[in-house]
């Protein structure tokens, strides 16, 4: 078992479901089994918190910016996962957003290395489908491991999916996860398609 001495450094690799304890004189140690994966599971996220359905199977919430929904949701969602996502690169998160107005794809090398710098196994970076072979380039040429970014692409079809070769040139592989609509359930709502293992590390 992995103690650690600061409740935020534990809490930076601690993943959906495990649950941080503390025990005297040794620390704080993180407890909780990895689930199975069971199948494609749908994650929603909006600024406006009370349009995610009740029975999310998973959501997505910010750490920073002018919506800092994370903290939200994770009450709302406990036993649930609950993405983190940072939309500039000086913040730390599960996923960072690169798309106008948020991080730029060279912003997103430093914060990737950052991040797995820290303890993560793997990051997500969430951007269009279209921007990712551009993205994707300069994180090679940086020598960040392609084994442990995990793409979160945006190409809203209406229907749900995961990104691959026919949703865009240049795009190869499959996504590990995609925003398919903002329009989820009639309402403004972002809705996304993820793999069983997109909440694996």
């Amino acid at each position: 078992m992995r103690y650690f001495t600061f409740r935020k450094t534990a809490l930076a690799v601690k993943k959906p479901w495990q649950v941080l304890r503390f025990t005297a004189g040794k620390g704080y140690w993180l407890f909780g089994l990895r689930p199975k994966p069971v199948g494609p599971i749908v994650m929603y996220d909006d600024v406006n918190v009370s349009l995610i359905p009740k029975n999310a199977q998973a959501v997505a919430g910010y750490v920073g910016g002018r919506w800092r929904t994370f903290p939200i949701l994770k009450k709302m969602f406990p036993t649930k996962p609950v993405l983190s996502i940072a939309v500039t690169a000086d913040e730390d998160a599960d996923c960072l957003d690169v798309e106008n107005g948020d991080a730029t794809n060279a912003q997103a090398v430093g914060w990737a290395k950052r991040q797995l710098a820290n303890g993560r196994k793997s990051v997500t970076i969430y951007s269009s489908v279209a921007n990712w072979p551009a993205l994707e380039n300069v994180l090679v040429r940086a020598a960040v491991p392609r084994s442990r970014v995990k793409r979160f692409t945006a190409h809203y079809t209406g229907k749900p999916h995961l990104c691959t070769s026919r949703c865009w040139t240049g795009f190869t592989g499959t996504a590990d996860a995609t925003q398919f609509t903002d329009h989820a359930n009639g309402v403004s709502l972002d809705a996304s398609l993820c793999s069983p293992t997109f909440f694996v590390p």
